[in-house]
């Protein structure tokens, strides 16, 4: 399979958290187990990365680690989980305080239709 591709399926699922500093978690399906696993956060407008201290517990098959995230509204973040320098799981995170998730779209406003034109055309046989 291509490396891309591959790539690709890791993005399938989009985790949402909060602008809190209280504790949020993280659940996920990860590809090996780890008694320790580190977590590193990558701002994806700043491009900045910053280590967060987690908790793990395992959750019926899951993983699910626990800590506190310093996150800004409306940004998206690329989260990778190591155990040691073996990397387990990668992820993104997408922040909002929005409460009716359903009804929110990542995109609304950033982009504008065109419809000050004229779209007659002629067809010649």
């Amino acid at each position: 399979m291509p490396k891309n591709k591959r790539r690709w399926y890791s993005y399938l699922g989009m985790h949402i958290l909060t602008t809190s500093t209280d504790n949020q978690f993280l659940k996920f399906i990860s590809r090996a187990d780890a008694t320790s696993p580190t977590l590193s956060l990558t701002d994806k407008e700043k491009r900045t990365t910053s280590s967060v201290t987690v908790t793990k517990a395992d959750d019926g098959g899951y993983m699910k680690l626990t800590g506190s995230f310093a996150l800004k509204e409306g940004r998206q973040y690329l989260f990778r989980v190591k155990d040691g320098t073996t990397e387990i799981y990668r992820g993104l995170i997408f922040c909002t305080d929005q409460t009716a998730l359903d009804k929110y779209f990542i995109n609304s406003g950033e982009y504008v239709t065109q419809d000050n034109y004229d779209n007659d055309f002629i067809v010649l046989d």
